[in-house]
């Protein structure tokens, strides 16, 4: 017989799996209300225009999509971050910002199977609607703070900021397409086709040594150092500093944080604006938490205002973490005496969990 299994990129959890996921959540979720923040929920289901909407460009293969009872185009949330604008938009468009939202869903994308990331993660995260870049510390440590109570010892979060490529490439006039293509080259590290395609481009030196150094350009300090000496135009050399007094801040709130820098880290959501960050532990195969500036976004919706937030894939985290033993004692209880046990097991219950075990016993017992 064949074995029945879940759709590829899903995974049933065990019990044992499930009560982890849930113990971090808890931990996650206790950060954040610390912090202020407010639970919301938004469905699992979306009108697939509300995601045209958000994106520049959609890609279809990343997303699942059906229809509805109309013939209207859903899919199934992709994030977190869009449906809280889509919120922050319409049912908070009478009430005055900020806004500090937190959450813990499901969210679901397509993957390739040997991309090594999964379909459906359960995403914990903030967001904080309704302040600019002076907010942008606030989130970093929230993030910080997160990695810290989930007992995470070598972790490190990664700071980067998305409008540093896009700034030098709107400075050197490269078009869209290359500007896309380089981006890709970059965001993978493949240094030698991008040599190449950089040398097709006609630029500069300075604005050639720039591009092909940019993946280069990450870890601690000195990268700093380093990017200071490749920046082509002022402009540049400012975004450079706003990131060093960044990371300077962080040390100073907390000389015990784990924070690098990454200025070739390439966006892979199109609307992010400012400070793009990913937080990476020894174990995990992929970043286990990822966020940034999106000052843009909530526009689309019909309210102009910035945001910035993050979230952490918590299924990404399980392989980190042993098992807890949860102690369940067991009633035994003569057959045929079903009521008295259960209401015995109801007084246990107050101290904890209770299973009931029919047996060959003369009267009821409890052990472990």
């Amino acid at each position: 017989m064949k074995m029945i299994e879940a759709p590829s990129g899903l995974r049933d959890l065990t019990s044992a799996q499930a009560q982890k996921r849930q113990r971090l959540q808890q931990k996650v979720e206790a950060v954040f209300a610390n912090a202020g923040y407010q639970q919301i929920v938004t469905p699992d289901i979306e009108f697939y225009q509300t995601y045209a909407r958000a994106y520049a460009s959609l890609k279809d293969t990343e997303i699942y999509k059906f229809f509805d009872q109309d013939g209207q185009i859903l899919t199934l949330r992709t994030d977190m971050t869009v449906p809280i604008a889509r919120v922050a938009a319409s049912k908070y468009r009478d009430e005055k910002p900020p806004f500090r939202f937190f959450y813990g869903e499901n969210v679901y994308k397509v993957r390739q199977s040997f991309a090594g990331k999964r379909n459906e993660v359960r995403d914990c995260g903030v967001e904080l609607i309704g302040e600019d870049s002076q907010s942008d510390p606030e989130i970093l440590s929230l993030a910080d703070e997160v990695l810290k109570q989930l007992g995470l010892k070598n972790y490190i979060l990664e700071i980067g900021n998305s409008d540093f490529f896009r700034l030098a490439a709107r400075l050197c006039r490269i078009c869209k397409e290359d500007t896309a293509a380089m981006a890709d080259l970059v965001d993978r590290k493949a240094m030698p086709d991008l040599e190449t395609f950089v040398s097709s481009l006609s630029l500069s030196e300075p604005e050639t040594s720039f591009f092909t150094q940019l993946p280069l350009l990450s870890g601690t300090e000195e990268c700093l150092e380093k990017a200071r000496t490749l920046c082509f135009d002022s402009r540049l050399e400012a975004e450079v500093e706003r990131m060093k007094e960044l990371g300077e801040m962080m040390k100073r709130l907390d000389p015990e944080s784990h924070i690098a820098y990454d200025l070739g880290k390439v966006p892979h959501l199109d609307y992010y604006t400012g400070i793009i960050f990913e937080a990476y532990a020894d174990g995990a195969a992929t970043a286990i938490l990822s966020g940034g500036r999106y000052d843009d976004l909530l526009k689309k919706f019909g309210r102009d205002l910035p945001a910035c937030g993050f979230g952490i894939k918590l299924d990404y985290l399980l392989d980190l973490f042993d098992d807890e033993n949860t102690e369940v004692r067991r009633l035994r209880y003569p057959k045929g005496q079903i009521e008295a046990a259960l209401q015995k097991a109801k007084q246990l219950r107050k101290d904890g969990p209770v299973v009931l075990e029919a047996a060959d016993v003369e009267k009821m017992e409890v052990v472990l």
